[in-house]
């Protein structure tokens, strides 16, 4: 006989705002630290988590807002995507397929060995080859959520699938600008 969890579904907006907020601590952690400034991260830290319990107790007296699922296929939510990973699906899609009257210059990614001597991906555009390379590790959430998937003519390279695609365009015409029109939860 297996126990039941009266606990809510995971709330996929949630996690990602709380992820952003994570990021963003981080972030201010070490750009202080590297400029000699103060640092507060533990209290950036509990104040974060304040919130989430305030909001914790809210869905507790409210019920918890309804989890809409994410389907699997059409667009995806731009907040959805893990923040490393969203920032390489950004630049591999402004530079492969453009935005606003700009036509779609192509492009795909092939393999590579990043500085670090791991593997990873480099674009290449058509005109010219992109200088930053693309960790393994960041591109592959990207083909998990079926963002970038094997190109048809050769598999070894990647491309940006139909989705992403979908989920490029609907992110451009909600304003396009990144990443100020990041969270709009």
């Amino acid at each position: 006989m297996s126990k039941r969890s009266s606990r809510a579904p995971a709330d996929p907006y949630r996690k990602a705002r709380f992820r952003e907020m994570a990021h963003e601590i981080v972030a201010k952690d070490r750009y202080n630290r590297k400029y000699g400034l103060s640092v507060d991260t533990a209290g950036a830290i509990a104040n974060a988590l304040e919130r989430a319990h305030r909001e914790g107790i809210r869905d507790g007296e409210h019920g918890p807002a309804p989890v809409v699922a994410q389907p699997d296929s059409g667009p995806m939510a731009w907040a959805l995507i893990p923040p490393r990973p969203r920032d390489a699906f950004w630049t591999i899609c402004l530079f492969t397929l453009s935005r606003g009257d700009r036509p779609a210059s192509g492009g795909r990614l092939v393999p590579a060995v990043t500085e670090r001597g791991t593997s990873g991906w480099m674009l290449d555009l058509q005109e010219r080859t992109y200088e930053k390379l693309f960790g393994d590790r960041t591109i592959a959430p990207l083909v998990r959520l079926g963002l970038i998937e094997a190109a048809a003519d050769d598999p070894a390279h990647r491309v940006v699938s139909k989705r992403g695609e979908e989920t490029w365009s609907q992110f451009v015409r909600r304003g396009g600008q990144y990443p100020d029109d990041l969270t709009n939860l």
